[in-house]
């Protein structure tokens, strides 16, 4: 049995190392969006996030699938510390700094923005390109499909409910709900 699994453990690595010389391959020739489609069907990605120039903390989950766009050349202007946590299916937008602070929570479906970008639509001179970071405080909790706009800052130990829109920046210990999201209680307590 020993021998079977140190031959299962061996393929394994060998696996690996394959997997990481394919895309070190494929980014040489398409640049950082070859490593954006292998987040969109990984499980778990905090050590390609790392790989690629992301500062990982200790004991953090980053699941896949993971959306991030506006990743220039890498992934620098991501930053998750010890013990975070991000759901499946969330949206991070590097245009500008996104910082996930320790113990924070980012629950599945969550959409973080950095920027706001009409394009070449009538509507740039009225709203022009603007980039603004984001930071989630340390042991907040985002709530399942919230969305955090372009400079929307999270408290420390923040609750946004579950399919909130943070358009204004969330109160150290306050919780905020709904479309615009609202103040609705207090985690200080």
């Amino acid at each position: 049995m020993a021998r079977a699994e140190r031959l299962i453990a061996a393929l394994v690595r060998i696996r690996h190392r394959l997997d990481r010389a394919l895309v070190a391959s494929q980014y040489a020739r398409r640049g950082i969006e070859a490593v954006n489609d292998r987040l969109l069907t990984a499980y778990r990605v905090e050590a390609r996030l790392a790989e690629y120039g992301a500062q990982i903390g200790q004991d953090v989950v980053v699941h896949g699938p993971l959306i991030v766009h506006n990743a220039e050349r890498d992934y620098a202007k991501l930053t998750v510390a010890d013990h975070a946590h991000v759901g499946r299916l969330a949206v991070l937008d590097l245009a500008g700094e996104v910082v996930v602070e320790r113990h924070a929570t980012v629950s599945m479906g969550v959409t973080i923005l950095t920027h706001t970008d009409v394009g070449e639509s009538p509507l740039r001179e009225r709203l022009p390109r603007s980039v603004a970071h984001t930071r989630i405080g340390e042991a907040s909790y985002i709530g399942a499909n919230a969305t955090i706009l372009p400079g929307c800052h999270v408290g420390r130990r923040a609750v946004v409910g579950a399919g909130a829109l943070v358009n204004r920046p969330v109160p150290d210990g306050a919780t905020v709900a709904g479309v615009p999201a609202r103040p609705v209680g207090d985690t200080r307590g």
